[in-house]
């Protein structure tokens, strides 16, 4: 019997001084029996004019945002650097669900279904969900039109190179999540979704404040955020 795929490595993004935010990904993933690397490299105080300029074609995001883009530039390197086949990035604020080392599992041993470049994001960033008219008994993994948000994905080596040159090459521009989806289009990146997404982002269920963007309160983000995915996840999916 041939095993199951597993990760090479898992790395988490984070802030030095979100010491909350480490430990409960710290408790989640022991609940799992997993472990992590936490990349704190490239706080906003770390920032200067030098990587600012080789990284950044524009001065219109925040040093929160270009904080966190760097962060996920030194994930890449590192995955890049190890020539890992299976790399999972999380951000800080991820909340696993019940099921989430069977979502990787599934992600995983499907990958293969979609050989070249890809990108594997196992939350359901934006909810968004593939229309249920769409989906197969068995199948997990189906081509998105778009990326979900960064805040859970998993990416191999040579694509997190490849994304890298283009950084290099052209600078980025717009916030992370946004910047990859223009890259993963413009150098045919497959963007896989995972059905059903196993990570919701703790900064928009509102679990936790944002650090990139103002917030309503807790309760009312949460509230906006479970109507946006009973609409996106069930309403929608009526007609679709």
């Amino acid at each position: 019997m041939t095993e199951s795929p597993t990760l090479d490595r898992i790395l988490v993004l984070n802030v030095k001084a979100f010491t909350g935010r480490r430990q409960f990904m710290e408790r989640q993933l022991a609940e799992f029996g997993l472990s992590a690397e936490f990349v704190t490299d490239w706080d906003i105080e770390e920032l200067t004019p030098e990587i600012l300029s080789l990284t950044f074609g524009t001065d219109g995001l925040t040093p929160g945002q270009q904080s966190c883009a760097l962060k996920h530039v030194e994930a890449l390197h590192r995955i890049a650097a190890a020539g890992n086949r299976q790399a999972l990035v999380l951000e800080d604020d991820a909340v696993f669900s019940p099921h989430f080392r069977l979502g990787i599992t599934r992600a995983l041993q499907q990958s293969e279904r979609f050989p070249g470049h890809k990108v594997i994001y196992i939350g359901s960033g934006g909810n968004f969900f593939t229309p249920k008219s769409q989906r197969r008994p068995g199948q997990y993994l189906y081509p998105g039109h778009r990326g979900r948000f960064a805040d859970s994905y998993i990416i191999d080596s040579a694509t997190a190179q490849i994304r890298l040159n283009w950084i290099a090459e052209n600078r980025i521009a717009q916030p992370i999540d946004n910047q990859f989806e223009t890259i993963d289009k413009a150098l045919g990146i497959q963007m896989l979704w995972l059905e059903e997404p196993v990570v919701e982002q703790g900064s928009k269920n509102g679990l936790f404040r944002s650090a990139l963007e103002s917030d309503p309160p807790p309760w009312l983000k949460g509230w906006l955020f479970r109507w946006e995915k009973l609409k996106r996840k069930y309403i929608y999916q009526l007609w679709r």
